[in-house]
């Protein structure tokens, strides 16, 4: 079977992994170990070792096995901790290969999966919402984790968990969501539309209110001021950082604005221990870190108290794959910044800039996010993360190297039933 007769195939998957982040905290991890089992049989002499982002991930897969043996420990008393970011990190470097070698999307193709994952993300704000004014019923029920949300959390706290297993994941996706809505607003070439795109962002915000989330809102921030600033108007991006800063102050230190109990002082001590205990993780295992998992039962040695990962990303990669992760982490961002900005410059539309924008917005959105806390690490969140980068990777190689027809006309479509298919959404061409 030809790899074009493919095609459809694995679009539907993809479409299919998009998707099931909106409803479900654990369905992405299952369709993405799906498609990566699929892979060997789908993407037969297509294995690229090199390359970005694929050599990172295969970095952090070697470290893990290393992390392992310097630091063997067995989950549930028979698991080796090592296996799961093994396995991870894996099943990115099959999801990359998938995306380049098996799909020949055009950003026109990527702009319309990402439109519909915006409509889509509607449904979760409406979900985190109506649990907040208690409208979705508090007994367990099997139908409800089918639609992805979990009532029977609701009646220990006032915050919001929308589709996630927690109030910080469904606002860090709610942030991105958030994001999308300023990207359509800008590219869909009906006024109704930009309107009706414009207004989500507003409904969005207050889904993430409802999540009692503060360092959603920074996260939120930062993601728009690298937003603006990719459309080349530095001095819009300026006053929008100063409006934000003040407006962010006012909200992130008041109590009575965001749905919880503690102020952000009440909290900052609480982060500040963990921090400090996290940091004494990381300097016992500097080299190689410790892994995923097995923090939580080192934390736990030393404070008394199992604490998941560090609340903050930064310190959680030191922490888990240590300083040689770490160097991976930063150097997979700076080289995907410089991508993104390469294939803004490059792209020969306004859409094209603005969809360039969005992708390295909802990356630095989320590690905003996570300087308060390590939302990546879930799947659900990791894998919007994730995909936004193997995103403007293939996109950059697309059209700064391989350059195919679609990049050398910007008013023509790949082909005709994708211009068909987005159509839709009232795209400018």
């Amino acid at each position: 079977m030809e790899l074009d007769s493919r095609q459809p195939l694995m679009e539907r998957w993809i479409q299919f992994l998009y998707f099931s982040i909106l409803i479900s905290p654990i369905l992405p991890a299952v369709v993405l170990l799906a498609l990566g089992l699929a892979a060997p049989f789908l993407l037969k002499g297509k294995w690229v070792v090199r390359g970005w982002p694929e050599g990172v991930f295969l970095g952090f897969l070697v470290l893990s096995a290393i992390g392992w043996a310097f630091n063997p420990f067995l989950l549930f008393g028979w698991l080796p901790v090592g296996l799961i970011p093994i396995v991870m990190f894996g099943l990115y470097y099959l999801l990359t290969l998938w995306v380049k070698e098996g799909l020949s999307w055009s950003w026109r193709q990527v702009e319309r999966m990402y439109l519909l994952f915006w409509l889509g993300g509607i449904y979760v704000a409406l979900v985190t919402i109506f649990q907040r004014i208690d409208w979705i019923p508090t007994e367990k029920n099997t139908l409800f984790y089918i639609l992805g949300f979990y009532p029977m959390q609701q009646a220990e706290s006032v915050r919001s968990i929308g589709t996630a297993s927690n109030s910080n994941l469904a606002a860090a996706l709610l942030i991105c969501l958030a994001l999308m809505s300023i990207y359509a607003s800008s590219v869909l070439s009906k006024r109704s539309h930009q309107v009706a795109a414009f207004a989500t962002f507003f409904l969005f915000c207050t889904a993430i209110w409802c999540t009692g989330s503060r360092g959603a809102w920074v996260g939120l921030v930062i993601g728009l001021l690298v937003q603006v600033w990719m459309t080349g108007n530095r001095k819009r991006a300026v006053l929008l950082f100063i409006g934000l800063v003040v407006f962010g102050l006012i909200i992130y230190t008041n109590k009575t604005l965001i749905p919880r109990e503690e102020t952000l002082f009440a909290t900052a001590e609480v982060r500040i221990f963990v921090w400090q205990n996290s940091y004494q993780i990381f300097s016992e295992s500097w080299l190689f870190g410790v892994l995923p998992l097995h923090f939580g039962h080192l934390f736990e040695e030393m404070t008394g108290r199992y604490l998941f990962h560090a609340h903050n990303v930064f310190l959680g990669i030191a922490s888990e794959f240590g300083v040689l992760g770490l160097i991976l982490f930063l150097s997979l961002i700076v080289v995907t910044t410089h991508r993104a900005r390469r294939w803004r410059k490059s792209a020969n539309s306004k859409e094209e800039k603005r969809l360039a924008g969005m992708l390295i917005s909802v990356v630095f959105a989320l590690l905003g996010h996570g300087m308060y806390d390590y939302p990546i690490i879930a799947p659900q969140i990791g894998l919007i993360f994730m995909l936004a980068v193997i995103m403007i990777h293939t996109q950059y190689e697309r059209r700064c190297l391989h350059k195919p027809d679609w990049t050398c006309q910007p008013s023509k479509m790949a082909d005709g039933q994708d211009s068909e298919q987005t159509a839709s959404f009232g795209s400018s061409r």
